[in-house]
């Protein structure tokens, strides 16, 4: 009976994260006007999905656009840290899950210790996925801040500057 259930569990896993990716595939951008190089944050009901320009932005684009943001820079690298901690999280449990499945009919004992291993590890990758999230929530408001910042630092006529200049076939005059 023990053996069935388990093989339940497995199918059930299975089967909803196939789920869960054919959900995600559907899903489009609302056309939404926003400021450009602004990063929009969604929320997809477990966590946010982040886009700039419409398109959608993922952890690493996300770090190299918050480079010259001290304040923005250092959380999302703590985003990026506690994302791949949360990963190796997930690996080393769903091995020590699926090992102590294997090994539990032959040996009970070693078994559930095993899953009780991968379940710790499960729950690591979760709590390390909940702080990443929360960090790159962060930094995208405090980029998005020094973003508003930036624009209303610059002044009207600078946007429309005349240079002259000389080239090898004569005078340039750019606008």
């Amino acid at each position: 009976m023990i053996k069935d259930w388990r093989s339940y569990i497995c199918l059930f896993w299975m089967v909803s994260s196939f789920y869960w990716v054919d959900l995600r595939a559907q899903r489009s951008l609302p056309h939404l006007v926003v400021a450009q190089d602004t990063i929009m944050m969604l929320n997809n009901g477990m966590g946010f999905d982040y886009y700039m320009s419409g398109r959608k932005v993922n952890l690493a684009v996300m770090e190299w656009y918050m480079h010259d943001f001290p304040s923005a820079k250092k959380d999302i690298h703590t985003a990026v840290v506690s994302d791949q901690l949360s990963v190796a999280g997930y690996s080393v449990g769903s091995l020590f899950t699926v090992t102590g499945l294997l090994v539990y009919e032959p040996n009970q004992k070693l078994g559930s210790d095993l899953m009780m291993l991968g379940g710790i590890s499960l729950g690591t990758g979760i709590i390390f996925q909940i702080i990443s999230g929360k960090y790159k929530k962060t930094a995208v408001r405090k980029y998005n801040a020094a973003m508003r910042k930036s624009k209303e630092a610059k002044p009207v006529g600078s946007l429309h500057k005349t240079q002259f200049g000389f080239s090898g076939q004569g005078i340039v005059i750019r606008f």
